[in-house]
């Protein structure tokens, strides 16, 4: 996690040396949803873990952070407008916004969208609406067969387990021309950064539970839960 952290603050410092270049600005839009894939995940783990309720006001500036985030990239990057609404949208449909700093993060997006465009600081294309259903499509398959599926089929159970569909409809809406391959790296680093963040997460959890081998007398020991 922390060198996820490293990354996506370090790509994102050199990428704000020159945002108008197109190199530095590709650099900073992978640097933030770098970060983005660790708040969001640090957030959803600080929320469900009850493990980690004493660093439950970290919450608070996470849910600030994350919109705050994706305004300035949907700011810089049209598709990524509609890419976060679809994604909000099937994850609502899929009744995962169940807590309320979820529900301020998807507020606070929306009026800070809502403000931008009203000030005509952005305008969102007609190519950029077509994502949405798509995203709200791939968002809903991937959370509710996440949590639902319980089927014997081990390639679709594969594709509902690391929430390929998302991902499946975000590289064809690359290859329809509705986003560029910037944003399709760029979300691929968020993914993976989330999942990294899962994975190191469940490992410090285990760890934390399991039952502790004696360097002198071979015993495992560790606290009977029985």
């Amino acid at each position: 996690m922390m060198t996820s952290l490293i990354i996506g603050a370090g790509l994102t410092i050199v990428g704000l040396i020159d945002t108008a270049n197109a190199f530095f600005h590709g650099l900073l839009i992978v640097g933030i949803c770098i970060l983005l894939g660790v708040a969001v995940k640090i957030m959803d783990e600080l929320i469900d873990e009850n493990s980690f309720k004493p660093y439950r006001l970290w919450i608070i500036p996470l849910a600030l952070f994350i919109p705050t985030s994706m305004v300035y990239l949907a700011l810089t990057e049209g598709p990524v407008i509609g890419m976060v609404i679809g994604t909000v949208i099937g994850i609502l449909i899929a009744g995962k916004l169940d807590h309320p700093a979820y529900i301020v993060s998807v507020l606070l997006f929306i009026v800070l969208v809502l403000i931008a465009f009203v000030s005509q600081v952005i305008q969102i294309e007609v190519t950029t609406l077509y994502i949405i259903p798509v995203a709200a499509a791939g968002s809903f398959l991937d959370e509710f067969g996440h949590e639902k599926w319980t089927g014997a089929n081990k390639a679709i159970t594969f594709l509902f387990q690391h929430r390929f569909f998302l991902k499946i409809f975000a590289f064809f809406g690359v290859f329809l021309g509705l986003a560029l391959p910037i944003h399709l790296i760029g979300f691929l680093c968020f993914d993976v950064c989330y999942d990294l963040v899962a994975v190191a997460s469940h490992h410090d959890f285990s760890q934390k539970n399991s039952p502790q081998m004696s360097p002198l007398t071979g015993v495992q020991g560790g606290v009977n839960h029985g």
